[in-house]
């Protein structure tokens, strides 16, 4: 016979109470109450596998009080106990909630094989509330996995703290947590879902050095070098779901921990490589400038020098006392060749192309 198996009597005839408790001392667990005064709290406190109930009784709220024992996981199996035998009393006791019924005075051969047929039934209500209970379990822990899949697939594409605390909020919300989260790189700190000055704020931030995880009542704080969780709406501490959402989100704090670490290293690659952009921005800036001020003061002195020339040449043509056409047609070659020299438009244009196109491409970068 199954162990520990309680069994409730309800019944005011001290005679009954006494033979029924003698039959049933072995291998049950019996408890008797004789009055109906605050029966149902005592019935809910005693929380019996099978109740023998005499429906008779006076002040008996019968309807109530099965109706209590029915809604215990798993319920109770309920026989009334009666001399009445009519039609009526039979029908009206399956209307308030018995499972079975034993005529009084009763033959004990039938109890005992009645409580058998009751301790059957127990049992498969409890395998069918196991396999319930398995397939649930199963479904939430497929379902909270998944959570956790999309999660780090969520934080391995981000590319900033804003969208790592926007994973992190989805997935808590569909896990049914709420969420008060802190990310610290370098000497600063993120809050996100709490003021900056605010109480969770202080939590999160000073106390990061001691316990990684600080549990009360429905709510858990877990740290981690780079960043913090304050979690509130948790289910009951003691529940499965408790263990399994407390295990989840310590894998998703240690990997959102690694992608921080990750973030950091990207934010400041990408930050010196803007400042050597900007550096070498700057850099060809200034040269181009110092092109052109070279180049205009390069114009300026091989003009005057070639005016120079130019009398210069006049003066000895002169003394060679050519004659007119001569001294023209020489002096017009001289001039051509000369202005030739000093002609720079082409390579001006060249350099200046070749450095916009230069800050050009340099800008481009800076902007991918």
């Amino acid at each position: 016979m199954p162990d520990q198996i309680k069994v409730l009597l309800v019944e005011h005839e001290e005679q009954d109470i006494v033979l029924l408790e003698q039959m049933l001392k072995d291998g049950y667990i019996v408890s008797s109450l004789d009055d109906s005064s605050n029966i149902i709290k005592r019935a809910a406190t005693i929380h019996p596998d099978i109740a023998i109930i005499n429906p008779t009784m006076h002040g008996l709220p019968t309807k109530i009080l099965c109706s209590k024992l029915k809604s215990q996981q798993p319920p109770c199996y309920v026989l009334f106990l009666s001399s009445d035998n009519t039609a009526q009393s039979c029908t009206r006791a399956y209307t308030d909630g018995a499972d079975d019924h034993i005529l009084k005075p009763f033959n004990p051969v039938e109890v005992h094989e009645k409580i058998q047929v009751s301790i059957q039934k127990i049992a498969v209500q409890k395998q069918l509330i196991k396999a319930s209970d398995t397939a649930r379990i199963a479904i939430e822990n497929s379902f909270e996995l998944g959570t956790i899949i999309t999660f780090m697939e969520a934080i391995g594409a981000c590319e900033d703290f804003d969208e790592l605390s926007m994973a992190f909020f989805t997935a808590m919300e569909d896990l049914g947590a709420n969420l008060s989260l802190q990310i610290r790189y370098n000497d600063s700190a993120l809050n996100f879902r709490c003021a900056n000055d605010s109480l969770e704020a202080v939590i999160l931030g000073e106390f990061r050095d001691n316990a990684k995880f600080i549990e009360h009542a429905n709510k858990i704080i877990i740290h981690h070098d780079k960043i913090s969780l304050l979690l509130k709406d948790l289910p009951p501490y003691n529940s499965m779901k408790y263990g399994r959402l407390k295990d989840h989100i310590n894998i998703m704090v240690n990997s959102a921990g690694a992608r921080i670490v990750s973030l950091g290293l990207q934010m400041e690659l990408a930050e010196r490589k803007d400042q050597d952009i900007r550096q070498a921005l700057q850099k060809a800036g200034k040269i181009k400038t110092l092109f052109k001020t070279t180049l205009a003061e390069h114009q300026k002195t091989t003009s005057t020098r070639i005016a120079e020339l130019e009398q210069q040449m006049e003066s000895i043509l002169i003394s060679l006392s050519l004659d007119y056409q001569q001294e023209e047609l020489l002096l017009k070659s001289m001039h051509s060749l000369l202005s030739k020299f000093s002609d720079s438009t082409a390579l001006q244009t060249m350099m200046n192309n070749n450095l916009d196109e230069l800050l050009t491409d340099m800008n481009q970068l800076q902007e991918d």
